[in-house]
């Protein structure tokens, strides 16, 4: 066991002092914004302005052709004082104007998209070009200090704001600087930048032979800035991993997906070159207008032609054809296309052990000195990592396997039957093929430890197993499984098409299976992959979903055996796990803590659910569902929260209930008078309403809140870090206020993983001598030194089974000669979750609310109920605390399907 783990992240050290450089800053001039902005808006003739300029394109073009630039600051496009580009000198006009010029001339409308105007559409395009010569914006000079920061009221470091698009871009230049050196073989590497922060990518790519075959891959190193809660200073992680890359001839683009191609192009002007520091990212995709795969509008690549006539630069076609040629490639320039998992098979696998993981941190390290400084390695915060799980039935020793498998499979049916209130289990399979049919009354009977056997003549079977009543009935899924055919008709959008269509298939899929029986059901369906649906939007998943959720029936899917890569058996009792999770047949385990908080402690789960117009049924929607655990609860202990009946429901229940509301709500969120909360601040506004509401419905017993900061804080603002104050909550419009006002005994955990933004760093547990490789190591930990008040952990969880065994000193940036074949493992990168006890029951927090008399809170108890909470007896260690875990889960029924404004009008006419 480890006693230390180690993050891969830093901060400002204050031995160094200040960290100030010069630079030369611009602004985006007022008169360029107004004149660019007015030709901008012109494509958006009947549709809300823009409120910014796309200069995201624009930035890219500077970074990668100008010499000097070393950062371009956010928000240019919207506010002139805001420092539109940092270099270490003057950027000659008669560089930028070109540059400008090109760019300028994408903003208005195609000449074959309004033909009626295109006269003042060049018009318009003539005063804004002229306007670049016309007016030269004025350079300044500016001292930044990269490590400047100031404290917010809960004592959070809140940094300068201009250092989130500068530090990483100066950080990730001084990592490129030195080339990597490991076992002797150099990897230099190239920065891209991103959205947040830096990514650098070692160039050019490595090649990996297998047999006939060979593919290609690079290191990929991530540098983002990040801040913790009630932590004084700032943050820097940086995470590592591999960058894998298309080599297929022609690469494979499933119907309705694009790419990303990395470009390596020289400076085109004359005289400016020197050594190549970036790759930019450009997206392709199909159009299709045109029939044929084009550059995307925000895509550097396109403007490049224009600037420079002397070479060729790849056509979205050619570099799909021939992905191969261009990373090795043509007269100075060089393209690479992302390998994405639904290109098929690649032979490098994802993700890097810990010890090469570790090799890579110490080179960062001292290219981060002096200025920064590791962030403090994390000592275990409780005794217990687990809760009191069953045995398993893995040992030798057969009487004691089959106690064992006895004991779980009494489990399951006790925590079903509590689900069911008593009421009979029923189970429906929908089969293609004998052998999934099979396979799932197989693992069905060894689930809930019923004795196998035929089924009837009808395809079904009847168990009886103490209080427990099973009903299982099979049937072909025959044409319910075949393709949506959706009608595009003029004037009608694909979203209302495609609407229509998974409503006639939940209809036809109701009615076939026949009325809800006296309890919730489950269907497991098996259907063909995802790829047996090439035209767009004819997957009946999500039809086939409503429908079950119509006839009173959680559903299960499973794909038939030739679309997947897993063994039937495996995939069949990972379906009735899931199938009896939508049961809400899952209990935590008792939980193992180093004190006692209360023994009626129930846990309440936010999360908030977003569909995007590109989702499953082409229409956006919003819903926060709220999941409450009583661990005791003899019946029904999962329940989440029906905002229409304003009631706890079962968990199978209010699955079927977002699928009801799916179909036939007309709004995602409707604010308290019932007008449609149609704009951001109103639909936070109402959202922190019903939070509010449902803090009130729990206030009368201990509660611990469990909300992930990622997911809520774009809706409840008061979750961001520089708003937070322990033991207080905030909402818009409302001072902070005590975290005991909205519920006694109220506890709030915030949960924060990675996500898209590394907001979590990664992590390695360092060995106890140098022979001794790095590791992982499952826990709850805590920086060393922390005082008890401490409020900041992180939650570890160990190997799951499917991870495989993969030595921990595997390498693949350079592989070992004694592992030639180091590049094809699949090396597990674990996430560590922070955990941050917003509020507990401290001794400062009894004494403000006149309970001085109890018992405080040991806030390391608090988030180990939390990290226990990752833990499970019929699951590998959740990425989430169950109660998180389940209500997100339940964004699987949250389909909304768009209404058509033709049967609408027809309906409501006299």
């Amino acid at each position: 066991m480890y006693r230390l783990i180690r993050t891969t992240a830093y901060e400002p050290d204050p031995e160094a002092g200040p960290w100030t450089e010069k630079y030369r800053v611009i602004g985006f001039p007022e008169e360029w914004r107004n004149e660019f902005l007015e030709l901008y808006g012109r494509r958006w003739r009947r549709r809300e302005q823009p409120v910014g300029l796309p200069v995201r394109k624009l930035n890219d073009l500077l970074r990668a052709t100008a010499p000097g630039l070393v950062a371009t600051g956010r928000g240019a496009g919207g506010k002139a004082e805001v420092p539109w580009f940092y270099a270490t000198d003057e950027l000659p006009a008669e560089l930028v104007a070109p540059l400008l010029a090109s760019w300028v001339m994408t903003l208005p409308p195609s000449a074959d998209s309004d033909t009626g105007r295109a006269a003042d559409h060049r018009a318009a395009l003539g005063r804004a070009l002229a306007l670049i010569d016309g007016h030269t914006p004025q350079w300044r000079s500016e001292s930044v200090d990269l490590t400047a920061t100031e404290l917010t009221s809960g004592g959070t470091a809140r940094p300068d704001p201009r250092l989130y698009p500068l530090l990483p871009e100066r950080i990730g230049a001084r990592i490129a600087a030195t080339p990597l050196r490991l076992d002797g073989v150099s990897l230099s590497f190239r920065m891209v930048t991103r959205a947040q922060g830096v990514e650098l990518v070692s160039w050019p790519a490595q090649s990996y032979t297998r047999g006939r075959d060979t593919w290609y891959y690079s290191g990929r190193i991530t540098v983002t800035m990040q801040t913790v809660p009630f932590t004084e200073r700032f943050r820097v992680h940086v995470s590592y991993g591999i960058r894998r890359w298309a080599t297929g001839s022609p690469v494979w683009l499933p119907e309705g997906r694009g790419a990303t191609a990395l470009l390596d192009a020289p400076s085109p002007w004359p005289g400016t070159e020197g050594p190549r520091r970036r790759l930019t990212a450009n997206a392709l995709g199909y159009d299709n207008r045109l029939g044929m795969l084009v550059w995307n509008r925000r895509s550097l690549i396109d403007l490049l032609p224009e600037l420079d006539l002397l070479r060729a630069y790849p056509k979205p076609s050619e570099l799909i054809a021939d992905p191969v040629d261009w990373l090795d490639g043509k007269d100075g320039v060089a393209a690479g296309v992302l390998y994405s998992t639904a290109m098929g098979r690649h032979g490098v696998g994802a993700g890097i052990m810990p010890l090469e993981r570790s090799l890579v941190d110490r080179w960062v390290e001292k290219a981060l000195g002096p200025y920064f400084r590791r962030a403090p390695d994390l000592e275990r915060a409780h005794r217990k990592s687990k809760p009191l799980l069953l045995p398993t039935s893995q040992t030798k020793d057969e009487e004691k396997r089959e106690a064992r498998s006895r004991q779980r499979a009494q489990a399951r049916r006790d925590a079903l039957s509590a689900a069911l209130e008593g009421l009979p289990l029923r189970v429906d399979v929908l089969w293609q093929t004998e052998e999934t049919r099979d396979e799932v009354i197989t693992a069905l009977c060894d689930w809930l430890g019923l004795p196998a056997g035929p089924t009837g003549t009808d395809g079904g079977r009847e168990w009886q197993e103490g209080n427990l009543r099973v009903l299982l009935r099979t049937r072909p899924l025959q044409t319910l499984g075949a393709p949506l055919a959706t009608a595009r008709e003029p004037g009608r959008s694909r979203a209302v098409a495609l609407a229509q269509a998974i409503r006639e298939r939940a209809a036809q899929t109701a009615t076939q299976l026949g009325p809800p029986a006296d309890s919730t059901a489950l269907a497991i369906v098996e259907i063909l992959g995802p790829d047996r649906f090439p035209a767009p939007d004819s997957d009946p998943k999500s039809a086939l979903r409503l429908g079950f959720a119509a006839a009173g029936r959680v559903s299960q899917f499973m794909v038939v055996p030739e679309d997947s890569a897993g063994t039937v058996d495996v995939r069949a009792r990972s379906a009735v796990a899931d199938g009896m999770r939508q049961l809400g047949a899952v209990v935590p385990p008792e939980q193992q803590l180093d004190e006692e908080i209360t023994g009626d402690l129930q846990h309440l789960a936010l999360w908030y659910v977003r569909r995007q117009a590109t989702g499953p049924t082409r229409k956006a929607g919003m819903h926060l569902v709220a999941l409450r655990i009583r661990p005791r609860d003899p019946v029904h202990p999962v329940k989440g929260w029906d905002d229409t009946r304003k009631e706890w429901v079962p968990y199978a229940r209010l699955l079927l209930t977002l699928a009801a509301d799916s179909v036939t709500a007309k709004a995602p969120v409707r604010s308290r008078s019932g007008r449609i909360a149609s704009t951001s601040d109103e639909r936070h506004d109402e959202i922190e309403r019903r939070i509010r509401s449902l803090l009130y419905q729990v206030r009368d017993r201990p509660t611990l809140l469990l909300a992930n900061s990622g997911n809520l804080r774009q809706v409840w603002h008061g979750l961001k870090n520089g708003q937070l104050i322990k033991d207080s909550i905030a909402f818009s419009g409302d001072t902070t206020a005590r975290v005991a006002l909205h519920g006694a005994d109220l506890r709030v955990v915030l949960i924060r993983d990675a996500n898209s933004r590394d907001e979590t760093p990664q992590w390695y547990a360092p060995g106890e001598t140098d022979q001794d490789p790095p590791g992982f190591s499952a826990g709850l930990w805590a920086a060393q030194g922390c005082g008890p008040d401490n409020r900041v952990f992180i939650s570890t969880v160990g190997k799951p089974p499917t991870a495989g065994t993969v030595r921990r000193d595997l390498r693949k940036l350079v592989p070992d000669n004694d592992w030639p074949h180091g590049p094809a493992a699949t090396a597990w990168n674990p996430q560590a979750l922070e955990l941050t006890v917003l509020g507990c029951l401290s001794k400062a927090a009894l004494i403000e609310a006149g309970r001085s008399e109890a018992s405080p809170d040991r806030p390391a108890v608090v988030a180990a109920v939390a990290h226990q909470l990752r833990f499970h007896d019929e699951y590998h260690p959740l990425s989430r605390p169950l109660p998180l875990h389940l209500a997100k889960l339940a964004e699987e029924y949250f389909l909304p399907l768009a209404h058509d404004p033709a049967s609408v009008s027809e309906q409501s006419s006299p």
